[in-house]
């Protein structure tokens, strides 16, 4: 039975989100959407918790990163370290093993050593890549995805840690 006008006001309709993004659960495969402007959601398959918090990196990080939002990697900024995010641009250096469940954006300018996995590689002239490169569209999730996971960044007083475990390195965020 439909509500009366009167009654609809006291029972709206959820709102849904203007924006959206889909997503891919790194630890199952599974693909969903959530709200552009979400900072954590659990997979509705496996239940485990994804965050995406988008990092612009300006100084130098070693150690393990994970987040299922878009990082970005200045001019001044060189990472060595494992790496699983949603997107990546990289304008910097970066060493290390690389997993993106979404675009890899390598701007002029850039160098990129390791290995690559991602469904999309948009390369600029002038960049350097001396990586194994798999590019599909469902990145090999390697053991590298599922040790690191999407567990959340750890902050320390006026540093910022990055990773987890015994690879965690700290760095001053930029202008400090």
């Amino acid at each position: 039975m439909p509500l009366r006008p009167a009654l609809a006001a006291f029972h709206p309709k959820a709102p849904a989100p203007k924006t959206v993004r889909s997503v891919h659960c790194p630890h199952c495969g599974t693909g969903f959407e959530i709200s552009s402007k979400a900072m954590s959601v659990r997979c509705p398959s496996c239940t485990r918790p994804l965050a995406f918090e988008d990092l612009n990196l300006n100084s130098r990080v070693e150690g393990d990163v994970s987040t299922m939002g878009h990082v970005q990697l200045g001019e001044q900024g060189a990472m060595v370290g494992r790496l699983v995010c949603g997107q990546l641009t990289n304008v910097g250096r970066l060493e290390g093993r690389v997993v993106v469940f979404g675009r890899i954006e390598l701007c002029p300018q850039s160098l990129t050593t390791g290995e690559i996995s991602g469904r999309s590689l948009s390369a600029g002239i002038g960049c350097t890549l001396r990586a194994r490169a798999s590019i599909g569209p469902k990145p090999q999730v390697s053991a590298i995805a599922r040790t690191i996971g999407s567990r959340p960044l750890r902050r320390s007083g006026g540093r910022r840690m990055v990773g987890v475990g015994e690879n965690a390195r700290a760095f001053a965020p930029a202008g400090v």
